[in-house]
């Protein structure tokens, strides 16, 4: 699934969903990460691991679109995890302090073991 700044690919490790982002989470293109989540969701799927080792940037309309993300699957007793956030991206988690609301964490393996 391809935005012209931002990719997602997907892929499915028993009920936990991988999103592969690449690329840039911004105003630009928040509305195909929102349409492409919310499918799985409606498909389904509560457990997500954001993979941000290829996402470039993130600015306030991506951080809500992830936040939406999470309220959404948590009421239905799911959760988001990250892992693989670049320096910038985790200053801006930190600064914001999304670092409390989302589980960071090391790898794949690491957000899976936390479900």
């Amino acid at each position: 699934m391809r935005d012209d700044n931002m990719d997602i690919k997907i892929e499915r490790n028993g009920d936990i969903t991988l999103l592969k982002c690449i690329g840039s989470l911004d105003a630009e293109n928040v509305v195909f990460f929102r349409k492409k989540t919310g499918e799985l969701f409606d498909g389904g799927s509560s457990r997500f691991v954001i993979d941000a080792n290829k996402l470039s940037f993130v600015d306030s309309m991506g951080l809500g679109a992830m936040i939406s993300l999470m309220r959404r699957v948590r009421e239905k007793k799911g959760d988001v995890k990250v892992f693989g956030l670049n320096a910038e991206v985790k200053e801006i988690f930190d600064i914001t302090r999304l670092n409390k609301l989302f589980d960071v964490c090391a790898s794949f393996e690491a957000a899976c073991k936390k479900f």
